[in-house]
């Protein structure tokens, strides 16, 4: 089965106070770990999109094997990041028959459950699996052919979230090994 990763990093990280995904955790930059994570899984294409072309996190995204997809103007939201991260994906890659979406402040997040989503899919490949604890959607999460289209005119501040809420009946919930894979470090004092 061919299936795309989209790593999203083009976010302000303004809770944070700027420069979150580079802040060291445990003496690497936050998206070092995601880089490494999902480099190392079964993907056709991983493509990351980024605020800018220039500088470390394009640069470290090269080197782990990732396309880099601009989005010039993240501001607006995540929803453009997703949309330009399906639109490339497919572009290397039209045959692609689910796309991950993940985000990029991750630190702890886990091979064996990413594998957990990936199989989910493979035994039902017309299904959204999502990573989640105890029953709360988190992410990341993969999403099938058939969606996307929506995920590719998706815009604003409206993720794939929005896509879930159109078809709840797809979706389907992979549990993580630990509610702590699926935190967020959105402030400095999560990290501990």
């Amino acid at each position: 089965m061919k299936r795309g990763c989209v790593l999203l990093a083009a976010g302000a990280g303004r809770r944070f106070g700027g420069g979150k995904l580079l802040h060291e955790i445990e003496g690497e930059p936050m998206i070092s770990y995601a880089f490494r994570l999902f480099a190392t899984l079964p993907f056709t294409v991983r493509v990351c999109v980024t605020r800018e072309e220039d500088g470390a996190i394009p640069s470290l995204a090269r080197e782990s094997g990732f396309t880099v997809a601009v989005n010039p103007d993240p501001d607006r939201g995540v929803g453009t990041s997703v949309s330009i991260g399906t639109k490339t994906a497919l572009a290397l890659e039209p045959e692609l028959e689910g796309i991950l979406y993940a985000v990029s402040d991750q630190p702890f997040l886990e091979r064996a459950s990413v594998l957990r989503i990936l199989d989910a899919l493979n035994e039902d490949p017309e299904r959204i699996v999502s990573l989640s604890k105890n029953g709360v959607r988190g992410n990341p999460a993969i999403f099938p052919k058939s969606l996307f289209g929506e995920l590719e005119d998706l815009g604003e501040d409206v993720g794939g979230g929005a896509v879930i809420r159109r078809h709840p009946q797809m979706l389907r919930l992979v549990e993580a090994g630990s509610a702590r894979e699926l935190e967020d470090v959105d402030t400095r004092e999560m990290e501990a």
